[in-house]
């Protein structure tokens, strides 16, 4: 299911981390470059997509109010919904599903 519609803006703060730690391996020492290289490889393990950014936020408002894991009911939705005004029934039922399939 793809998260088309919602209504979220997903920021990854980490590229201007990712592009200072590119520009410093440009110009390291020998000694420096290995440790930034792996710096770099770090950052790239640990990226995550905007779904996958997505499906955490929700996580973390339906962890708050104490809904399990897996839970795709009516109360999770509304409940996601009581915790963030404005979001659509739609944009719920998509963070809803995603959240319970990972």
């Amino acid at each position: 299911m793809k998260t088309h519609g919602i209504n979220l803006v997903v920021l990854h703060d980490l590229d201007p981390v990712r592009a200072a730690i590119e520009q410093a391996v440009a110009t390291a020492d020998a000694s420096e470059a290995p440790g930034l290289r792996r710096a770099l490889s770090l950052l790239d393990e640990h990226r995550r997509s905007d779904t996958d950014i997505k499906v955490r936020w929700a996580r973390q408002y339906l962890d708050e109010a104490g809904v399990p894991a897996g839970d795709t009911s009516a109360r999770t939705i509304k409940k996601l919904r009581q915790a963030v005004p404005g979001l659509g029934l739609g944009e719920a039922v998509t963070l809803v599903t995603l959240a319970a399939e990972r």
